[in-house]
């Protein structure tokens, strides 16, 4: 059996395809309804806001982390039953989810769900590629574009009305259930056949020096405020970043097949982008966790509404990306990345101006200008960062790009959470009106100024980019 190539029913193929993309379709869907649910799980479990953001930042912690090796896995073991996995691990983790009823098993839960989503997510391309060439395969990597947009898009709106009717812990439901379908499905469907081994090792000592790096940066950063700047455990964590991040970069310049490889930093355009890149995702998510909570905590709309008023963020993302990204195919990427760093540069700066009776048309119009100015930035961006790079590097920095995006998604949750519980603390011993406004109002003044800094590197990158053919 020749692996794929013995598939010569057309429509056997792109259900095969259907099943393979509701892998990005539920992980995408799944990220995005819980920033919804956060004030609602901070009140039912009775915990601070710091202490719930773990929920959040579990999930996309192990998530970026296990990326890479399951990619190298998908070599070594039938993609059928890997996948199959992947979606039965997600399933059982959204199921311990929805019974979780304390934060210690809920965060479990969730890294569980997790581990199940980097399997999905960093297979399904590679699957999608394999079935199809030319014309097809462009259909086919649309499509899954395109079901990862709906998943990104009706999260918040699905959370919204499922918090709204039936509680929190049944944003997680929706998940269990079509992981655990598209499980059989996946089984029965997905041919059992993977790539003959190369001859290239996975990094496993780079690996876990990267995980120790990453862990121990989001956990300071995360619980500093919390434990104390001074704290034993702070100050251990801290030596345990520094001496994981120099055996990883050590390891990275030694070794013949590197995690990441360091020689495309020399590349100008390719080092300030993922900066930029991972910048742009400080604000974006940084907003799409703060924003909720002052919708219900301040403003006292309800979970459903506020899920509705995030979805004008999705839908104007999606109208807007696909337009950039064929417009910097043709023009370049300078003119859009600057514009579209103005835009949500100014639309932070118009969330932050919301008070205690802001109309839920300003809401309406500042997630609007966020998702153009994200649709402006995000697929000419991307763009930008690989046009300079060799075609035979092409995968390797597509991986590096993923891992400034997902870190940027990290840093920005819990950079923006950490900023807002300092701030609040602050405001409280100062004995303002409204503490908790005071605090998300300079928090997003804070998100703004980063907002800025990733214009001025995206300028930095792309003003010398040569022309598009």
């Amino acid at each position: 059996m020749e692996g794929f190539g013995v598939l010569h029913n057309s429509d056997l193929k792109w259900m095969i395809i259907w099943v393979t993309v509701i892998g990005n379709f539920i992980s995408m869907l799944d990220s995005t309804t819980i920033n919804i649910a956060l004030y609602e799980i901070s009140k039912s479990l009775n915990e601070p806001i710091t202490a719930v953001q773990w929920v959040v930042v579990s999930y996309m912690l192990i998530l970026t982390i296990f990326l890479p090796f399951f990619g190298k896995l998908s070599e070594i073991c039938p993609r059928n039953k890997l996948y199959a996995a992947g979606f039965l691990i997600f399933s059982l983790g959204s199921f311990l989810s929805f019974l979780s009823h304390n934060l210690p098993m809920l965060v479990a839960s969730r890294c569980i769900e997790a581990f199940g989503a980097s399997i999905l997510v960093s297979n399904a391309l590679s699957i999608i590629a394999s079935m199809f060439k030319g014309k097809n395969r462009g259909r086919a990597l649309g499509m899954n574009g395109a079901i990862v947009a709906f998943g990104s898009m009706s999260g918040p709106a699905l959370a919204g009305v499922l918090i709204n009717y039936f509680g929190w812990n049944t944003v997680f439901l929706p998940g269990c259930v079509v992981a655990f379908i598209a499980a059989l499905l996946s089984y029965r469907l997905i041919p059992a056949y993977h790539p003959p081994a190369v001859d290239e090792k996975f990094d496993y000592k780079g690996f876990l020096y990267f995980t120790v790096f990453l862990f121990s940066l989001l956990t300071t950063i995360s619980q500093g405020h919390v434990w104390g700047w001074e704290s034993d455990k702070i100050k251990l964590l801290v030596l345990l970043f520094v001496i994981s991040t120099v055996l990883f970069i050590v390891r990275e310049l030694r070794v013949s097949y590197p995690l990441i490889d360091f020689g495309l930093f020399k590349i100008k355009s390719f080092t300030l982008g993922n900066i930029a890149l991972n910048l742009s995702y400080w604000g974006v998510f940084g907003i799409g966790i703060t924003f909720p909570l002052y919708a219900q905590k301040v403003m006292g709309l309800s979970p459903m509404i506020t899920g509705f008023i995030v979805l004008t963020f999705s839908v104007s993302l999606i109208m807007t990306a696909p337009v950039a990204g064929s417009v910097a195919g043709k023009k370049g990427s300078k003119y859009l990345t600057l514009a579209g760093g103005v835009m949500f540069t100014l639309a932070l700066i118009l969330f932050s101006s919301f008070n205690a009776s802001t109309p839920i048309w300003r809401m309406i119009l500042a997630e609007l200008m966020m998702g153009v100015g994200n649709g402006l930035f995000q697929s000419p961006s991307n763009m930008g960062v690989l046009s300079e790079v060799d075609t035979k590097h092409l995968g390797i920095a597509g991986g590096m790009l993923a891992l400034a995006r997902n870190t940027g998604m990290i840093m920005g949750i819990a950079m923006a959470i950490n900023i807002l519980e300092i701030l609040l603390s602050h405001f409280t011993a100062a004995a303002a009106v409204n503490p908790f406004l005071s605090a998300y109002q300079c928090t997003v003044r804070i998100l703004a100024v980063f907002a800025v800094i990733c214009t001025g590197f995206a300028y930095l990158a792309y003003r010398n980019e040569r022309k598009v053919c």
